[in-house]
Order: C-alpha cells, then structure tokens, then sequence
C-alpha cells in the first residue's frame, strides 16, 4: 500500500487532520505486518498436505485453520489452536464448533478453565 502525502495546498483538509490520518496508516500498516509474520510461522510449522485433523482423509491441499478467529486469530496462532482442514471440513460450521470444543478440552488437560476464559474470552463448554 503506497502512502500519498496528503499535506498539498490543495488538500480540504487541515494539516493536524492529514498527520492524524498518515499516523493511521502506518499503525495498520504495522499491524498488517505483524500478522503476516505470524501467519509466515504458522505456515512454517503446518504441512500443506496429508491428513486432515477431523475427518482423517488425505489430500495434496489442506487449509491451515485457526480455530479461534476473529479477535482472538493471533492468540489462536500463537498458542497452536491451528488444525489442518481439508475445504469440505472447513466449511462446515458445526465442524468448526466441535473444533472449539475439542481445543479447548485439550487445553484444560495442562490449564484451568479460568485460564482459557482469560485467554480467548470465553468458554465453549
């Protein structure tokens, strides 16, 4: 994304206003960068092809699917709650609740359920 200086004499704008708006970009920016990196490990440490983690099928193409999105996409990654998915399983969203469930009871072998709450939000049990 390339960052045009808006502070011409013809902007509509005040100058405190266009420093505020390039001061967003940048945070964004920053953010978008950060994420990438995750997502550059992730994709490090899950093979692309194999068994999908649900239904046991092998295919040449799986989807790296973080089982906590949305807000919590970056916890989900960083803490391993990334299952390999072939397309059907991973568009299947009573698959992916089962998904949450299971991650979650398997995180509350080695931590409480305060923990996880802590952690992602919520409990799913």
């Amino acid at each position: 994304m390339i960052v045009k200086d808006l502070s011409n004499s013809f902007s509509p704008y005040p100058k405190s206003k266009v420093k505020e708006k390039q001061r967003e970009v940048k945070e964004i920016k920053k953010k978008s960068n950060k994420l990438a990196k995750l997502e550059r490990q992730r994709d490090k440490k899950i093979v692309k092809y194999g068994e999908c983690d649900f239904c046991h099928r092998k295919f040449k193409h799986l989807d790296s699917h973080e089982v906590y999105g949305g807000s919590n996409r970056q916890r989900s990654m960083l803490n391993g709650f990334v299952k390999k998915l072939c397309r059907k399983c991973h568009s299947d969203e009573k698959i992916l609740n089962q998904l949450k469930i299971y991650t979650q009871k398997e995180f509350e072998k080695t931590h409480t359920r305060e923990d996880f709450i802590k952690l992602i939000g919520k409990s799913y049990l």
